[in-house]
């Protein structure tokens, strides 16, 4: 190595920056030097220990076009800038470590590795890493976006130090970024033999001894639903090169998690290496004072025993590893099976009524005996067998798990016998099945399968940041409330899940309300506990599994088991199961309302999304689940409405299709007339003015007409419907108590129809009477009033008796149909008249000696009249139009009018004219009083 022997030659002893990398120094940590003088030139470079067998052997051909400056031989004083690559670590730097420590060196970090609480820091301390699966690849992205060139040498290094450290792009830390970079120096020539000659090394045959004998000790242990496997070798003599043959058998023996423990001499070699998020190998093996990455790592224990080793290395596994799910957690159930002399006829009934394409066949006792698949009944059918039993058709050879079972497990079933399902089986039971989706899922993530990009605008929605979309969309008590509900979840030991409408307002930044969850169990045992917990009350609807829990505040959480739903008819209510969390999904309307975000333990965070609906979300797409939804379920129809017109959406082309197929078949003629009710308030109650919208898309599918022939939304219509979006909003500030706002745009809707028509349609909907009431008022009452109160002269009083009956959406609806007359008194009534109250009371009225009866209300109204009129002022005068109604009535004696005395009163009983039970104090209109000067009052048949 010539260029490295010149550098010791020469020797250096100037100010000077310095580059190093780890002890042991590897390909990545190579790479990452020479890409480091690049960025830093003048530098100089030094290994600060060991180095790694084959990188020896590539620096033994190439030292000619490589400098290092022999660590012995350097000046350290004379450092005053340290570049540090592929570790942030000071204590792996060896004896260079002391000058990583040195106050008044700068310390520039360039690491892949995650942060560790040993890392470098301090003010002089400038770290430039990230995660990705090379240290050269950090270095790669600063070359290329400085635009300085490098030799297909430098690139042939570079390609080995990405290929070692992510296997060829195969390691589960391996970023984008890192194929990216090896894209870049293919392109500048890498040299692909050299890099297979260096990386694919045949082992010597002390290496073969190694892995014969490490082969020989092969057993597997299962540690929190993840397979292990360990191997151990005793040897006399120092073998180099263990890691190498402990990746060599890992490769041999596809396996995912594998430890070796060699003793040689006086120490046990440890090397880890795992393909799985769930085993940190670093962090395993930092327990037996060793290091290395995520997927590979090292430790060198000395005095210690194998036994003793293997040991502490079984702890350090039980306390770092994150458990794998069992087959038993993601497994859908409980599972629907059918007894084994089933006939066949009724097998295929049940398999067509529920979607399923094969059924558990059970024995009377319960235990599985086979499977009968959708192909086996058509088959038993063609050949007409319809009623022989399932039995003689089923496949009684059966692959099964327990629930315990690791998912590498399931995997490996799957792929040696060629099958998409596993039954979960315990003492001879079937709990559940696990498919080729499920185990998929589970491995790799929900967007694994669905092919979704993991974003929403610019939000990621990995775990991490989907808690923190949650942590800024949700305000603080709901957050709070969640975590409550996981801890809960995890010590009731069940699966919970925020499911449905909330996930998806959510993910869309709308606000929330109630909480819809899910779990897998029992949601009603669960729901006693939230409420014991959280000091809540809780109603219970057992025959569906559901729950809610009320909050001392007045909040809800909805609780629900996990439940799928069949339909026996088209347009009937379900039959409900329980189930799992994907098929309770599977039953929702839409995709973007089949997600659900996991709450327990660890999973907090975890978006489940199995049929599309981020990406249907992100694309403005309102999609069924399934190709009989409508018929199915109609009110689907209007809730589809809703939705595209609530959040700018609209129907995909085959949702619109299946939507006007099932408006064509009659589907929501079949609909109960209380389903169809509750889906029109729900639109009626959207904030204006997307009720409108929604009836004239709803018009455009064909649906208003199948709710009534004569339904039209007309140009009158529409302009009603814009006129009483306005006059809600001008009115609202003089409401004084809030009114039912969908009462306006279903009179609206219904205005098109003859009143005899929209009554009787009213009363066919069974709205509740108050209701049906508020509607007939405005389809009824409103336009004989608009002719009245458009008159030129029309008295307050008048008005006010005419405006009084009726309800706060009546008077909405007449002033947005009315004139300028006609508002001006609406808006006058609500803001003044209707406040308007007598000075006299029934008090006053008792004090005359009057005794209570209808008459007080006949005395009373024409006061408020008078008032109302300006026809008196004050209790005085008020006083005295009682009086005189009260002589003209007979009621009063005067014996001293004359000479100003007060009149007295003569308690005769009144008439029984007068006491008309059923009186009308609107309809007393024949007898009023005015106010001639300050004494007399005299009775006016004419006054209005």
């Amino acid at each position: 190595m010539r260029g490295m022997a010149f550098a010791r030659a020469r020797g250096v002893s100037k100010e000077m920056d310095l580059i190093i990398g780890h002890v042991n120094a590897d390909f990545d940590s190579l790479a990452s030097m020479v890409a480091a003088e690049k960025l830093y030139p003048g530098a100089v470079k030094t290994f600060a220990g060991s180095i790694n067998r084959n990188v020896r052997e590539f620096l033994a051909l190439h030292g000619d076009v490589l400098e290092f400056v022999d660590a012995r031989t350097l000046d350290k004083e004379a450092v005053d800038r340290l570049i540090v690559v592929d570790t942030r670590i000071p204590s792996r730097l060896g004896d260079l470590e002391e000058v990583a420590r040195r106050p008044g060196v700068e310390v520039f970090l360039y690491d892949h590795h995650p942060s560790t609480p040993s890392d470098l820091r301090g003010e002089r301390v400038v770290d430039y890493s990230e995660e990705v699966g090379a240290t050269v690849t950090i270095l790669l992205k600063l070359i290329r976006g400085r635009g300085i060139p490098i030799s297909p040498f430098e690139a042939t290094l570079f390609a080995l130090g990405i290929h070692e450290d992510t296997g060829s792009l195969t390691f589960a830390g391996t970023t984008p970024d890192d194929a990216e970079a090896l894209a870049y120096v293919m392109r500048a020539g890498a040299n692909v033999n050299v890099v297979a000659r260096f990386l694919g090394k045949p082992l010597t045959p002390d290496q073969h001894g190694l892995m014969l004998k490490l082969l020989e000790s092969l057993r597997q242990e299962r540690v929190k639903g993840v397979l292990v496997t360990l191997a151990t070798a005793e040897l006399g003599e120092y073998v180099e090169g263990s890691s190498l043959v402990a990746n060599k058998l890992a490769e041999l023996e596809n396996l995912d998690v594998f430890f070796t423990l060699v003793r040689m001499k006086d120490r046990v070699l440890v090397v880890g290496l795992s393909r799985l998020p769930q085993v940190d190998v670093e962090a395993v093996l930092s327990h037996l004072g060793g290091g290395g990455h995520p997927q590979a790592g090292s430790a060198v224990v000395r005095g210690g025993s194998l036994t003793g080793v293997e040991r502490d290395l079984m702890a350090a596994l039980e306390n770092e590893i994150r458990p794998l799910r069992t087959a038993g957690e993601i497994m859908s159930g409980p599972l629907r099976t059918i007894l084994e002399d089933t006939p066949i006829y009724e097998a295929s009934r049940r398999m067509t009524m529920t979607g399923h394409t094969a059924f558990p066949v059970v024995d009377r006792e319960g235990r599985l005996v086979g499977m009968i698949s959708r192909k086996d009944l058509d088959k038993a059918a063609h050949h007409g067998l319809g009623h022989a039993p399932v039995k003689g058709f089923m496949n009684r050879n059966l692959v099964t798990v327990e629930p315990e079972a690791s998912l590498q497990e399931v995997q490996r079933l799957m792929m040696e016998n060629a099958i998409g399902r596993v039954l979960v089986v315990k003492e001879g039971k079937a709990l559940g099945i696990v498919t080729r989706k499920d185990l998929l899922r589970a491995l790799h993530g929900t967007e694994y399968v669905a092919g979704l990009s993991p974003r929403v605008g610019e939000v990621s929605l990995g775990r991490g940041d989907l808690v923190d979309l949650m942590q800024h969309n949700l305000t603080g008590e709901t957050m709070a409330l969640l975590r409550e509900i996981s801890e809960i979840a995890q010590e009731e030991g069940c699966q919970v899940y925020l499911v449905g409408g909330v996930v998806r307002d959510l993910l869309l930044g709308y606000p929330i309300l109630d909480l819809d969850v899910v779990v897998e169990g029992n949601g009603i045992a669960f729901a006693h506990s939230v409420a014991r917990r959280l000091k809540g009350r809780i109603r219970t609807h057992p025959k569906f599994g559901t729950a809610v829990v009320i909050l001392p505040s007045g909040r809800r959480i909805d609780v629900a088991t996990a439940r799928t739903e069949f339909y026996q008819e088209p347009a009937s209510l379900p039959v409900v199961e329980q189930s799992s969390i994907r098929q309770d999904l599977y039953r929702r309307d839409f995709t973007i309302n089949s997600m659900a975000v996991a709450l327990t333990g660890r999973r907090f965070g975890e978006l489940l999304d199995f049929f599309g609906g981020l990406k249907d979300l992100q694309n403005g797409r309102i999609r069924v689940l399934h190709n009989l939804s409508f018929v199915e379920d109609p009110t689907r129809i209007f809730r589809g409405v809703r939705f595209e017109q609530r959040y700018g959406f609209r129907m995909e082309s085959q949702t619109e299709l299946l939507a006007r197929r099932a408006v064509e078949m009659e589907m929501v003629g079949r609909l109960t007339n209380a389903r169809v009710r509750d889906e029109l308030i729900d639109i009626c109650s959207e904030p204006h003015p997307l009720p409108r919208k929604c009836f004239r898309r709803l018009e455009e599918l064909g649906a208003l007409r199948a709710l009534h022939p004569s339904l039209h939304i007309s140009e009158e219509v529409e302009e009603r419907f814009r006129r009483l979006e306005i006059s809600w909003e001008e009115l609202k500030p003089l409401l004084a108590e809030e009114g039912r706002e969908w009462i306006l745009p279903m009179a609206a809707l219904l205005s098109s129809l003859p009143p005899d028509e929209a009554e009787k349609w009213c009363r066919q909907m069974r709205f509740r009477k108050d209701d049906r009431d508020a509607l007939l008022q405005c389809l009824r009452l409103v336009p004989g009033l608009l002719r009245e109160l458009e008159t030129d002269e029309i008295l307050p009083s008048r008005a006010t008796r005419l405006l009084d009956p009726l309800k706060r959406e009546s008077l909405t609806y007449l002033y947005a149909l009315g004139g300028a007359r006609t508002r001006r008194h609406v808006k006058t009534y609500l803001g003044d008249w209707s406040r308007v109250r007598p000075e006299v009371t029934g008090k006053d009225l008792e004090a005359m000696g009057l005794e209570p009866s209808p008459l007080y209300s006949r005395i009373l109204t024409r006061l408020r009249d008078a008032v109302l009129d300006g026809r008196v002022r004050g209790k005085e005068e008020e006083l005295k139009l009682v009086k005189n109604y009260l002589r003209e009535m007979g009621h009063l004696v005067s014996d001293g009018a004359q000479d100003g005395k007060d009149d007295t009163l003569r308690v005769d009983s009144p008439s029984r004219g007068d006491l008309r039970a059923g009186a009308d104090p609107g309809s007393v209109g024949e007898t009023s009083w005015s106010l001639r000067g300050s004494e007399d009052m005299a009775i006016s048949r004419d006054d209005p």
